[in-house]
């Protein structure tokens, strides 16, 4: 098969090489499969806690992701502060992005100054207009509320160089930005690209507004294709994958969960109405988007619908794919079809990578799962006709090389997208084990977080992953899974488990889980096991000093197994963060403990978050500890709190004292800058690492300037890069000015 550009030039394929999703019921790409297979529903009542307050939900039924307001702040390096005025597709977006890195097997200390490019399709902006007319607004909010920053934050966080963009394009937006990612591919722009959708539904008053349109199912329920069609239902969630130049994913041998042969866009232009769907533009997309692949329309084997479930546009999207694919294909052989809408609601702006990880997981396992509440078509829909069968039972699919699944995503604006995506090619095989290493010599599994409690849930994570699998874990074998986890970032806090078969590595997750740091087959502590004193020697270098066995790296005698996917990936150690604007019309009640985010002229005391990955400050003396308890604003005038404080520095009787005084103002100022409390700061911890930017540092110093009466100048903030330095060299301009 030869892919072409619509002008006719031959193109490269594009790998999938790594996914992430937070889905209705689905955490991930592994249980989301569970989940498609199993025909499970994933549609239900409004949660308690995302119902208005004091009022009764728009709409009955949804589809819903937990805890949206819960995000991991201390890992991605941001103050309690600027996440609670981050938007939560921006928090979403970020732990997405590295569960697909880790799902990829590319470690984010490898990606700094690389020319990867980020693509988000996004058109949701509940969190931005719910701050904007709550009246606390903060300057954190600028950045936090910006449209941009869903894709331009990832840029930052990983040093990516490439062409950083947010798409929207309505409900097409993230299958667009998932062709404008490819076309930068193919382009040269970049050399791998991170896609992502996502859409979380905060606002009641969108849902309300979506139901004077017309939009909404009376039941709650997507009847894709089928004669109850009346609506659909609004879903929520996010999607990341990873793409890479096929030739580049072989070459380095990536795992490839599928192929894209083929995109094209094409708008409704001025066919029929605004908001109305034009049969004519969708079947362009699809036979563009065919011919870009250099394929004929009978070589679909599987179409993934946009299939909302409404009257109107379900009868043109079936007559332009019968159009397009289903006519041309043999007498008997329709064109079996299905939406996953069914299954979780519709995404919305993000639906379009939501259809495209389940096109991508159909490739992967070899079977379609069933379309969900379809009967029998309605009287303005005959599939027969059109060479179309909805696919309502799970069926088992054995993808020939030439055989191809396509994925369609349109938007009320008119921007119909379709992508053609093909099987991954047979891989080599993986390389055979050292010939002088004995079968039995084991392997080492690398386990590591920002904090004990984060290595504890991996290790529980990986247990169950284990006792999914009947013969013991993943076919890929124990030392696949052990490269996979080498190929991770390491942090601080670190475990290792030793072993020679699945039983081993259950039992010493079990003990890592309940605390342990070493785990060792027990009758290998003592007769060492056959062959074991270096894989036990390398997981007692990797514990203590940090250095990940050598199978981590390839060299020019070995080549590393391919990654091994759906590994449970990074368990973040989440805070919440409640709505902080109209909190007493849009905040979820009952979402944990609240952060409260204050305006700088007079923040209060921000409560402790529920968790914190943050080392503790050096224990104050009691006197001081009951004074930085409370966490005051700036003074209204150079002689409130500056008296304060220049009263308890000239009052102290040594230099020692005076120093604690002066690191006790710098912790109680920055706390209330970086909304949060004084114990979560360590002293001797870059303020980078503490989520401190430059322009937090302007504030922090206009707090200190006027806390102390001093004239200080920036470098006092910007060449001292922790508090206790800060702290010395604030002490000694006291002591320059009181002699």
């Amino acid at each position: 098969m030869t892919q072409h550009t619509s002008g006719g030039g031959a193109m490269t394929p594009v790998a999938v090489i790594g996914m992430s999703c937070r889905f209705p019921g689905a955490a991930g790409p592994a249980r989301f499969w569970r989940n498609l297979a199993a025909g499970t529903e994933s549609v239900g009542p409004v949660p308690a806690d995302r119902r208005p307050a004091g009022g009764t939900a728009v709409a009955a039924r949804g589809g819903f992701v937990e805890a949206v307001d819960a995000f991991d702040a201390a890992f991605f390096g941001a103050s309690q502060r600027e996440a609670q005025y981050m938007d939560p597709q921006q928090r979403l977006l970020l732990e997405l992005a590295w569960e697909c890195l880790e799902d990829a097997g590319r470690p984010a200390a490898d990606l700094r100054d690389c020319g990867w490019g980020v693509f988000v399709g996004a058109a949701a902006d509940d969190f931005r207009a719910d701050y904007l007319t709550g009246g606390a607004l903060d300057r954190f909010g600028h950045t936090g509320t910006a449209r941009c920053m869903l894709a331009n934050r990832i840029s930052h966080h990983f040093g990516l160089r490439g062409p950083s963009e947010v798409v929207d394009t309505g409900q097409s937006s993230s299958l667009t930005a998932l062709h404008r990612a490819v076309s930068s591919l193919w382009l040269g722009e970049c050399e791998a690209a991170l896609v992502g959708g996502v859409q979380l539904n905060l606002l009641h008053e969108v849902t309300e507004q979506i139901g004077l349109w017309g939009g909404l199912s009376p039941d709650g329920r997507c009847h894709t294709f089928d004669g109850r069609a009346n609506g659909y239902v609004r879903g929520e969630g996010g999607g990341c994958v990873l793409l890479k130049p096929l030739p580049a994913a072989l070459r380095d041998g990536d795992h490839v969960y599928a192929v894209v042969r083929g995109s094209a866009v094409a708008n409704d232009g001025g066919r029929g109405g605004l908001a109305v769907p034009s049969r004519e533009a969708q079947y362009e997309a699809v036979t563009r988007a065919l011919r870009v692949a250099g394929a004929r329309p009978e070589d679909l084997a599987y179409v993934e619908l946009h299939g909302t479930g409404t009257p109107v546009g379900d009868p043109v999207e079936a007559r332009a794919l019968g159009a397009a694919a289903g006519r041309a294909r043999p007498a008997g052989n329709p064109l079996p079809v299905g939406s996953v809408k069914t299954n979780i609601g519709h995404l919305e702006s993000a639906a379009g990578i939501a259809g495209f990880i389940k096109a991508c997981l159909v490739l992967e396992h070899g079977a379609l799962p069933a379309s969900l509440n379809f009967e029998a078509p309605g009287p303005a829909l005959d599939p027969a006709g059109l060479g179309l069968r909805v696919v309502n039972a799970y069926e088992e699919r054995d993808f020939g090389a030439d055989e191809l699944v396509g994925v369609s995503s349109f938007g009320m604006g008119g921007t119909n997208v379709h992508v053609v995506l093909g099987a991954a090619p047979a891989p080599a095989a993986d390389p055979v084990p050292d010939p002088d290493e004995d079968a039995d010599s084991g392997a080492v599994w690398c386990l590591s977080g920002r904090s004990q409690e984060a290595v504890r849930d991996l290790a529980y994570a990986l247990l169950a992953e284990l006792d999914r699998h009947p013969a013991g874990g993943p076919e890929a074998g124990f030392r696949a899974v052990a490269a996979t986890l080498a190929r991770r970032t390491h942090w601080e806090h670190r475990a290792a488990v030793v072993g020679a078969d699945w039983t081993h590595f259950r039992e010493g997750l079990a003990k890592v889980a309940a605390g342990h740091g070493f785990a060792v087959p027990s009758d290998w502590a003592t007769a060492g096991g056959p062959d074991g004193a270096g894989p036990v020697r390398a997981a007692g270098d990797y514990v203590h000093a940090g250095r990940v066995p050598e199978i981590s790296a390839p060299s020019a005698q070995r080549k590393l197994p391919r990654p091994v996917p759906g590994l449970p990936t990074y368990p973040f150690q989440r805070d919440r963060f409640p709505l902080p604007a109209r909190a007493a019309s849009h905040a979820a009640p009952g979402t944990g403990a609240a952060t409260p985010a204050t305006a700088p002229a007079a923040p209060a005391a921000p409560a402790a978050p529920a968790a914190t990955t943050a080392p503790a400050a050096t224990a104050a003396p009691a006197a001081t500890a009951a004074a930085s308890a409370a966490v005051p604003g700036p003074a209204s005038d150079a002689g409130h709190a500056g008296t304060a404080y220049a009263r308890s520095w000239a009052a102290a009787s040594d230099a020692g004292d005076r120093l604690w005084a002066t690191q006790v103002l710098l912790e109680r100022e920055l706390a209330a800058v970086l909304g949060g409390s004084v114990p979560d700061l360590d002293p001797e911890v870059s303020l980078t690492d503490l989520g401190v930017d430059s322009m937090t540092l302007l504030e922090f110093l206009d707090r200190l300037i006027e806390a102390t009466g001093l004239t200080l100048s920036e470098t006092v903030v910007f060449d001292h890069p922790t508090i206790s330095e800060m702290a010395a060299r604030v002490n000694q301009e006291m002591g320059s000015r009181h002699g």
